[in-house]
C-alpha cells in the first residue's frame, strides 16, 4: 500500500489508538491492579550489562547482513516462511542466547526479563484484549472465520517466535534495566531508541531516508507503544502477542 494513501496511516492510527485506550480501561480495572514491579538492587551494573547485550547483539545482527561467512543463516531462514522476517527469527532467537547466558551465569530468575509469575494473567489476558480489538479494527474476523492456510499459519508461528524473542530482550531484559536505573521513563524512551537502530542492520535506512521515513516513524511509534504497555505490565506476554498478530494481519 502507498504510504502517502491516508487509508495507510488511518489503519495504523486507529490501531494504536485503540491499543492506548484498552491499556487505560485495563489499568483502572482488577486486571493491572495486582501488578507487581519489578526492580534491581544494584540499578547501575545492570544498565552496563543491558547496554553491552545490545552491544554485542546489534553487531551481530550487523554481520549477518554484511558478512558472507553467515550467510548460512540466510540459507536456513529459507526454510521458514516469511523471507526476510524469517532471517529476522534467526537473529532474534540466537541473540537471546547471550540473555540466558547472562541469567544462569548470574543467577538472576526469569522474572528479570519480564516473565514473572504474579503478572503472568493479567499481561495475558490484557495481550488477548489487544489482539482481540487488533483483528477487529483491520476488518480480519470474517478473513479468519473463513480458515488459514498452512502458510499463513507458519508465518504467524515465525512472527510468534520474532516477536517473543525481541521483547524478552528489549522490553524485558534491557527496558527493566534502564527504567532502574535512569527512571521509568527515560529507560521507556532510551529502549525505544535502541530497538529503532536494531531495526537497522537489514535496512538501508540511512542512505533512503527520503523514502524510508514512513516505515522508521511506523517502527519508532511501535517502539514507545509496546514500551508503554511493558511499563504497564512489568511482563512481555502482552507486547509480544500484541505485535505478533499485528503484524500478521498485515499479511493476510
Amino acid at each position: 500500500m502507498n504510504p502517502l494513501d491516508t487509508k495507510f496511516w488511518l489503519g495504523y492510527l486507529s490501531e494504536w489508538l485503540g491499543a492506548i485506550a484498552v491499556v487505560m480501561i485495563a489499568g483502572v480495572s482488577p486486571i493491572l491492579r495486582k501488578i507487581r514491579r519489578i526492580e534491581f538492587r544494584f540499578p547501575r551494573r545492570e544498565a552496563t550489562f543491558a547496554l553491552t547485550l545490545f552491544a554485542l547483539i546489534f553487531f551481530f545482527a550487523f554481520q549477518v547482513y554484511s558478512n558472507k561467512i553467515l550467510d548460512f543463516l540466510k540459507t536456513a531462514a529459507g526454510a521458514f516462511a516469511g523471507g526476510d522476517i524469517a532471517l529476522r527469527m534467526l537473529i532474534a532467537v540466537i541473540s537471546l542466547l547471550p540473555v540466558i547466558i547472562l541469567l544462569a551465569a548470574r543467577g538472576q530468575p526469569l522474572k528479570s526479563t519480564g516473565w514473572s509469575k504474579e503478572n503472568t494473567r493479567a499481561s495475558l489476558m490484557l495481550g488477548l484484549l489487544l489482539v482481540v480489538l487488533t483483528i477487529f479494527l483491520r476488518g480480519k474476523f470474517t478473513t479468519l472465520l473463513k480458515g488459514i492456510t498452512p502458510e499463513q499459519g507458519s508465518l504467524l508461528l515465525v512472527l510468534l517466535i520474532l516477536c517473543l524473542a525481541e521483547e524478552t530482550i528489549f522490553r524485558g531484559y534491557i527496558q527493566l534495566r534502564l527504567m532502574s536505573f535512569i527512571g521509568t521513563t527515560w529507560g521507556w524512551l532510551v529502549t525505544a531508541i535502541l530497538y529503532l537502530l536494531w531495526q537497522l542492520p537489514g535496512r538501508a535506512w540511512i542512505s533512503q531516508i527520503a523514502t524510508a521515513w514512513p516505515e522508521i516513524l511506523i517502527t519508532l511509534v511501535q517502539a514507545l507503544l509496546l514500551g508503554w504497555i511493558m511499563r504497564k505490565t512489568y511482563h512481555v506476554a502482552a507486547p509480544a502477542l500484541f505485535r505478533a498478530v499485528a503484524a500478521w494481519l498485515m499479511f493476510i
